[in-house]
């Protein structure tokens, strides 16, 4: 899924930079997400999530929908 896309189904009220930043701030600042990610072979600059990746999110952000 397109790292974007993800980001305005976490924060659809915002605009799609703002959901971006923020989308990429929870990943950092949410305890343990950001290694389990790198351990699913993630970088920070990358611009898709792989289902993997999106369900790891999930797991710890809760189901966006």
């Amino acid at each position: 899924m397109a790292f974007g896309r993800a980001a305005m189904r976490y924060y659809p009220d915002l605009g799609y930079q703002s959901a971006v930043r923020r989308f990429r701030r929870e990943i950092r600042e949410t305890r343990g997400l950001l290694d389990a990610l790198k351990a699913l072979g993630y970088e920070e600059h990358h611009r898709y999530l792989t289902p993997q990746e999106m369900q790891v999110i999930e797991e710890r952000l809760g189901d966006p929908d």
